[in-house]
């Protein structure tokens, strides 16, 4: 497939919102579809401080300047892995959350676009949420989320998913990143594709920034605090939200994108 070409110079990356979750995001002012509030814990206040603050940072960093904002993945918790760790069981109350959360977001890009997550969390939910958001559509299936998908911006192709390999060792990030830039480029190159210069990444929770000086690779950190189930695969890992913005409004037709980035440490 031919890459998505912005007209911006800008992306806006984040990921592994986690709607939903009880140490997730979620709105100060939520009422379920019951008709009952349903406010927010000590932890979701302090998030969602960090959430206007990200988008004050986000309005000041790229101005008056049109942009491209790329959601990837996870953006709502669902029921999963037998938890009850959710702000609602009715999981659409969950996805108007999402759109509570997000409609303010997306109604500033120029350009939206929506990665798909994990199935266990969001089952088909990000086709219906990408729809209702205004987010592009693959022409391949008529879905307004994508499981892959290249952007191109000043000349410089940049490619998002949402899965990376996971890992409780802090220490071999590197190699992480590494490797998928690694797989992606031998993959593409062998069969004469195009290879990304970026490649942007999410899952692991674990914000990071990767380059040799010819590529890079970018994973944000999620916006999420760690679950049971957190503290049972990753029960030394440190929640680190983070926003990371690409910029190519001063670099060569190209060139890597200049990265801002901004996160939060509880």
């Amino acid at each position: 497939m031919k890459p998505l070409k912005s007209k911006s110079k800008i992306i806006v990356l984040l990921s592994d919102l986690h709607i939903g979750s009880v140490v997730g995001l979620w709105p100060s002012d939520f009422v379920s579809n019951e008709g009952f509030p349903i406010g927010q814990n000590a932890f979701q206040k302090w998030l969602w401080a960090c959430w206007q603050d990200c988008h004050e940072w986000i309005a000041k960093t790229v101005g008056d300047e049109p942009y491209d904002l790329v959601i990837n993945g996870d953006l709502v918790e669902g029921i999963h892995h037998r938890t009850t760790q959710v702000m609602s069981a009715d999981v659409g109350d969950q996805s108007s959350a999402v759109i509570q959360i997000l409609e303010p977001v997306t109604s500033k890009a120029a350009g939206v676009h929506i990665i798909k997550g994990t199935e266990c969390h969001t089952r088909n939910d990000e086709i219906r949420l990408g729809k209702v958001l205004g987010a592009s559509k693959n022409p391949e299936n008529g879905q307004n989320a994508w499981d892959n998908l290249d952007i191109e911006i000043n000349g410089t192709l940049i490619n998002f998913a949402h899965h990376i390999s996971a890992t409780s060792r802090p220490y071999l990030e590197a190699g992480a990143h590494s490797i998928a830039l690694g797989t992606i480029t031998h993959s593409r190159a062998r069969v004469g594709k195009r290879v990304p210069s970026v490649i942007c990444r999410a899952h692991r929770h674990r914000h990071g920034i990767w380059t040799d000086g010819n590529q890079a690779s970018l994973i944000t950190g999620a916006w999420q605090g760690l679950t049971r189930h957190g503290y049972k695969v990753v029960p030394d890992a440190i929640t680190e939200p983070s926003c990371i913005i690409l910029d190519t409004r001063t670099t060569d037709k190209g060139d890597l994108p200049l990265f801002h980035q901004r996160k939060y440490i509880p």
